[in-house]
């Protein structure tokens, strides 16, 4: 039997906000065989005892060393550099895509925890999720076959949408795109600072672009390529929106689901036909 295990992370606020909902959902919904390790930031949450709680300022020394050297430094923060603001005049005022330190606190998590498991596959899901049905080990091993070193919420030529991903850590594949992944926070000079972007889900595009061009065969799963293109919400429209939802963005978290907008297939879900 696979070992899966999804992992997360969030502070105070969020917890407030969205992410006691969904440990309380995953608790609920998801079998119980799978755990759900947290590194919570400034906060004590509460979970069932297969939801393992780590302090995040207290574990991730990696993520404390980055906050320490970037944390001041204006371009690590969303101010976009001068050199980019004069290509990109149509969004460089968009301060996520220039926010390192927000994002490190998700991939610091990440790459602690896919040492620390051991798990199989490792499971990200943003905590501002909701698991709404049911999700059996049968379901995961459906999802996340063993057969694909990694997989992913594709949207086309943009960007992935990294709310949810899977890292088959069996695979040297696996092994091979995490150490490369990491590498462009731990040498950051060299590595997330010389892209255009260095917001998390970019900086994956880039590492996944170039894994694939030096492992032309390893096997990887894209969940939403053929679906979404471009802005969207692959999520609730693959597979995985008969499990999942993702309330990205303060409209869809005040509503407390996805909008019915957003959905572009035909869901038979109850949950999707109550929104």
């Amino acid at each position: 039997m696979t070992k899966y295990s999804v992992v997360t992370t969030f502070n105070q606020n969020g917890y407030n906000v969205y992410a006691n909902k969904f440990i309380k959902s995953f608790n609920d919904k998801v079998d119980k065989r799978i755990p759900l390790v947290v590194y919570a930031e400034d906060c004590q949450p509460v979970g069932d005892n297969r939801t393992l709680i780590f302090d995040a300022k207290q574990t991730l020394v990696k993520l404390n060393n980055f906050k320490s050297k970037w944390g001041n430094v204006p371009k690590a923060n969303g101010k976009c550099p001068p050199e980019i603001k004069a290509k990109r005049p149509r969004d460089w005022h968009k301060e996520f895509k220039w926010d390192a330190i927000r994002f490190a606190n998700k991939v610091y998590a990440i790459f602690h925890e896919a040492k620390r498991t051991d798990a199989d596959v490792l499971i990200w899901m943003d905590a501002d999720s909701i698991v709404h049905s049911t999700v059996t080990q049968d379901d995961f091993e459906r999802l996340l076959p063993t057969s694909f070193a990694l997989h992913y919420l594709g949207r086309g030529k943009k960007w992935p949408e990294c709310g949810f991903y899977g890292l088959n850590l069996k695979t040297a594949e696996c092994q091979n795109f995490l150490q490369q992944f990491e590498r462009m926070y731990e040498d950051a000079d060299k590595g997330i600072f010389t892209l255009e972007e260095w917001h998390d889900s970019f900086v994956f595009d880039v590492v996944l672009k170039r894994h694939r061009q030096s492992f032309p065969q390893s096997p990887i799963k894209d969940f939403s390529g053929h679906l979404i293109s471009g802005e969207g919400h692959p999520l609730i429209n693959c597979e995985l929106g008969a499990f999942f939802d993702h309330l990205k963005g303060d409209s869809r978290k005040q509503k407390g689901s996805s909008l019915p907008k957003d959905l572009k297939v035909k869901r038979v879900e109850t949950y999707w036909k109550q929104i």
